[in-house]
């Protein structure tokens, strides 16, 4: 049973989401090399597994989930602008979904969540 203060803020939920609907729409701008695809699925499905594990309360998690956001626009804007119609607007979009929700999981309410996760996992 989980008490007002280990309950999961709504804001922590909708950067879970968020994070997944920025790191989809990023990973769909890297889809013309054989090896590229492979890549952004493999880090596509590791990202999306950290981001459920920082929706959970886990501090490593929500750094990891962080820097692997960033991995995936940075391999991303290489792709990116090959596509001179969709691609930069595609990036951008998905960079401003996936921002919109790290900056979510930073906030202080998602903070006191994971302190309270932390305590509880600890003792």
């Amino acid at each position: 049973m989980t008490t007002g203060a280990t309950r999961r803020p709504r804001s922590v939920t909708w950067a879970v989401v968020l994070v997944f609907l920025g790191t989809f729409t990023a990973g769909t701008t890297a889809t013309e090399p054989d090896e590229a695809p492979r890549l952004v699925a493999l880090l596509l499905v590791v990202c999306c597994w950290f981001a459920v594990r920082a929706g959970r309360g886990r501090r490593v998690a929500r750094t990891t989930v962080t820097a692997l956001t960033g991995l995936m626009f940075a391999i991303g804007s290489v792709f990116a602008f090959d596509d001179p119609v969709y691609g930069g607007a595609t990036l951008l979009l998905g960079a401003l979904l996936a921002v919109t929700g790290l900056v979510l999981l930073y906030r202080p309410a998602a903070d006191a969540y994971v302190r309270d996760r932390s305590e509880e996992a600890a003792g």
